[in-house]
């Protein structure tokens, strides 16, 4: 088991900048067109989708967020325009988080770990490894008469080899700390992208969901990947992060390469730490967390006869026939005083949350292992283990 020595909560807080959406591979939510296929809450808080708070959202578009199929590319000086409803009304941020594009310096720094700025961030299709640092890549501006956020490319973006890295653009992080959710419903958003053929048009719509208030979520980070691979628990890594733990490869009977982390929020706002993972049956395990005085933390959850309070559930999709397919915790903090990414931005974070770490073993037969995390009235995510004959 991998234990903590000496983590370094600070170094954790700006461990990361950027997230992935809640799902490795995803359809396309209902009223979702064109090159959109869901626009979810962001990862890396708790609240980014909840009326009164800060807008906080990955816009993932069409197409597979495995790497080795390739996103969408832009030539330099292409636009990708998000047409934000009016009811998220630009024309009136909040001048404490002025439009900026990462890394900022100065007295209201737009930095890892200390994000006071409006922004977004173009994702490759996993934790905390965008194109970066950003500002290298594109621009950002407003368009308040069109109530609009303006994507520049400032150089090709996946239309030259060498110039980025693959697979190029598969979502759009919208960090707007400058933006307040307006009242719960749900809301149409359009992107306008020249991200076709020759520059061409491409465009979509999808629904921006405003919740009442805070649901359980589970979510993927590779902050810690470098760490667990290196045997402890921390700290975390600035981005980038280039090793992709959604994705894997190893061989029959072997582990995968990368432990998995995930950070869990519950009910309002209540960060879920010291959750187990127990095992049912064959292939399915139950995310379990014991009755303790913080009776409120995951109230969504059932109770059996001895205290447990189920949270959710892992299951494992194994190849026809496959045997000794497993996944173990590995012993490390479970609950961070700061969530990654946010940190103590004013007005935003931090948000303590609750950390679970996991090893996946592939089983006898080659072939895909897609494992699903799901948590009681929550999301899920999707993990995705390819095992080789050896």
């Amino acid at each position: 088991m991998i234990k903590s020595l000496g983590v370094s909560l600070t170094a954790v807080v700006a461990g990361a900048l950027f997230a992935l959406a809640s799902i490795a591979g995803f359809a396309g939510e209902p009223g979702a067109t064109g090159i959109v296929q869901s626009i979810v809450k962001a990862p890396v808080v708790a609240d980014g989708d909840v009326t009164g708070k800060p807008f906080d959202y990955v816009i993932n578009l069409d197409g597979s967020l495995d790497p080795q199929v390739l996103g969408r590319g832009i030539a330099a000086n292409g636009t990708i325009k998000i047409f934000m409803p009016p009811e998220f009304d630009l024309g009136n941020l909040d001048p404490a988080f002025p439009v900026g594009t990462p890394p900022v310096f100065g007295p209201i720094p737009c930095v890892p770990g200390n994000l006071q700025c409006t922004t977004l961030v173009l994702l490759r299709g996993w934790p905390q490894d965008p194109l970066f640092p950003p500002f290298l890549f594109h621009s950002l501006s407003v368009d308040v008469p069109n109530n609009a956020l303006v994507i520049t490319a400032v150089k090709d973006i996946g239309l030259m080899s060498g110039v980025d890295r693959a697979p190029y653009i598969k979502q759009i992080h919208l960090i707007l700390n400058g933006l307040t959710n307006p009242a719960p419903g749900k809301y149409r958003m359009r992107i306008e992208a020249e991200t076709g053929r020759d520059g061409t048009l491409e465009t979509g719509e999808g629904l921006i969901v405003v919740r009442r208030k805070t649901q359980p979520s589970v979510n993927v980070t590779s902050v810690f990947v470098d760490a667990l691979a290196a045997g402890n628990c921390g700290p975390g890594k600035l981005p980038p992060n280039p090793n992709n733990p959604i994705y894997q490869t190893t061989s029959v009977g072997q582990d995968a390469p990368y432990v998995w982390t995930f950070l869990l929020w519950g009910k309002n706002n209540k960060p879920l730490d010291s959750v187990s993972l127990r095992k049912v049956k064959r292939n399915v395990w139950q995310l379990v967390k014991y009755n303790d005085d913080d009776s409120d933390s995951d109230s969504d959850s059932d109770s059996d006869r001895r205290g447990r309070r189920i949270l959710g559930h892992v299951r494992i999709s194994a190849p026809r026939g496959a045997r000794h397919q497993d996944i173990r915790q590995i012993e490390c903090p479970s609950l961070l005083p700061f969530a990654p990414v946010i940190a103590n931005t004013p007005g935003v974070g931090p948000q303590p949350v609750g950390r679970l770490d996991l090893q996946f073993t592939a089983g006898n037969k080659a072939g895909l292992y897609k494992t699903v995390l799901s948590l009681k009235n929550g999301n899920h995510v999707e993990m995705v283990v390819t095992a080789n004959a050896q």
